[in-house]
């Protein structure tokens, strides 16, 4: 693993060198080329030195895990017969317990191993994108301009397309994931964005009377047929009131 993760870096570089090249002799606009150079190969450069640091912390932490798991058990095993050499034994012990579980919360802490496999997962992806579009070849082989022949000044955008799924693939799976919105309306192109628009069915509340309250604003139509209500019962009242009145004076 030690061998591994020290060989790793260097074949990073090799990548970017050997694709950097590559893009250098390919038929693009300079504009284009500028663009490759200021957004795929700083992400490329981005990807490998995140990668070198999570490589070397999630192979250190594991093979701490590991080996100071089975040393401990072990010494505990042994009888030793002389005081001080046993407690040079527990210090040494207390020592390696308290480093595998440093390890061990440091690594479900920060994801360190969903991180390492996450950045080198998408490391890789992003060269083998590179190398789809400078060979032409799987979808940048004409699959999406049926009728024209593939160059790489027309298959330019899609690859910058690609591009930019990827990273935000990434940064959702780092992050925030963008498609965990609630969507009220079932709209599709709602997931894709971190604020949803607004509803086109929203209306303002109806205020048809200025000495409506608080509570009547947030009822709506409801607060104000009560209202309404309430004035013709006691205008009926009223009347009655009246005819009675009118009926006991003419007796």
């Amino acid at each position: 693993m030690a061998n591994s993760a020290k060989v790793s870096p260097e074949l990073n570089n090799i990548h970017i060198r050997t694709i950097k090249e590559a893009f250098d002799v390919i038929d693009i606009t300079p504009a284009q080329k500028l663009i490759l150079k200021n957004r795929f190969t700083s992400l490329l450069e981005e990807y490998a030195r995140r990668s070198k640091r999570y490589s070397y912390a999630f192979h250190g932490l594991r093979i701490t895990i590991t080996v100071g798991s089975l040393i401990v058990p072990a010494i505990l095993s042994v009888q030793f017969t002389s005081t001080q050499i046993t407690q040079v034994i527990y210090w040494v012990v207390w020592i390696l317990s308290l480093l595998v579980t440093i390890s061990n919360a440091a690594m479900t802490l920060l994801k360190i191993d969903k991180k390492y496999y996450v950045l080198n997962t998408v490391f890789h992806h992003i060269i083998s994108e590179g190398w789809l579009y400078i060979e032409l070849s799987g979808k940048y082989s004409g699959f999406k301009t049926p009728g024209e022949q593939p160059t790489h000044h027309n298959q330019f955008v899609y690859f910058c397309h690609s591009l930019e799924k990827i990273r935000m693939k990434q940064v959702e799976e780092e992050y925030f994931k963008l498609t965990q919105i609630h969507n009220h309306d079932n709209q599709p192109h709602a997931l894709d964005q971190l604020i949803p628009p607004t509803p086109l069915n929203a209306k303002a509340f109806p205020i048809t009377n200025a000495n409506i309250n608080s509570a009547d604003l947030i009822n709506g139509p409801t607060t104000t047929t009560t209202v309404r209500r309430q004035n013709t019962s006691q205008s009926e009242e009223d009347t009655l009131v009246a005819i009675e009145r009118a009926s006991a004076s003419s007796q």
